[in-house]
């Protein structure tokens, strides 16, 4: 019998309203990949975390680590036979949980994702997107999600460098940053040609 060959794992990362999902969607039409998303519009704590940031951190971040948990396994089963592309890379998610949480709720935490990241595969490639943040907060305000109208740009900008200090000297797996400055490649064919040459030219 003959063994499958596993598949690669593309992950995108970068900070809120960089392009991650648009990203992944592009990557999974034109190199027919399987995509897997954040479950950003299904957590219902979300829109009370960005009205207040304290008090709601735990059960936001709760309701992330275990979607994204459950994500990242059946992508590592489909990756057996299929190439996958996310909009998440897993251990992002101690970004956030360093940010806003606290005391016994962060002691919690740090037990439940230390169970969970021996279970955690590496990406093949993570794909960084980068922009500046008065360009993350336009983008955040155009494309309107509802929870996301409470974002402050204090909170924006602060976890921004969070992603910086994290993906500095990043050596878990491989990584190609990409400034989303000046590229539109959702609604710009040179913008789309571009990033998927970069794409395909990090894969070979």
């Amino acid at each position: 019998m003959t063994e499958e060959k596993p598949q690669v794992h593309i992950a995108i990362e970068g900070p809120i309203g960089v392009g991650k999902t648009s990203l992944a969607i592009l990557l999974s039409w034109e190199l027919n990949m399987k995509a897997f998303f954040e479950p950003v519009e299904t957590n219902p704590y979300l829109s009370d975390f960005y009205a207040d940031l304290e008090g709601y951190a735990f059960p936001t971040q709760l309701f992330f680590l275990v979607q994204r948990f459950r994500k990242q396994l059946r992508l590592q089963t489909l990756k057996r036979t299929r190439a996958v592309v996310s909009d998440f890379y897993f251990q992002k998610d101690l970004i956030f949980a360093d940010m806003t949480l606290r005391g016994r709720d962060k002691d919690l935490y740090d037990h439940l994702i230390g169970e969970m990241l021996p279970w955690v595969e590496e990406p093949d490639l993570i794909i960084y997107l980068d922009a500046p943040l008065s360009s993350l907060m336009d983008r955040i305000r155009r494309r309107s999600r509802k929870a996301e109208t409470l974002i402050r740009e204090d909170y924006e900008e602060a976890l921004t460098q969070q992603y910086h200090e994290f993906f500095h000297d990043f050596q878990q797996a491989p990584m190609i940053p990409v400034d989303t400055t000046f590229l539109d490649f959702v609604n710009r064919e040179a913008d789309k040609k571009t990033v998927l040459q970069i794409v395909k030219g990090a894969l070979r």
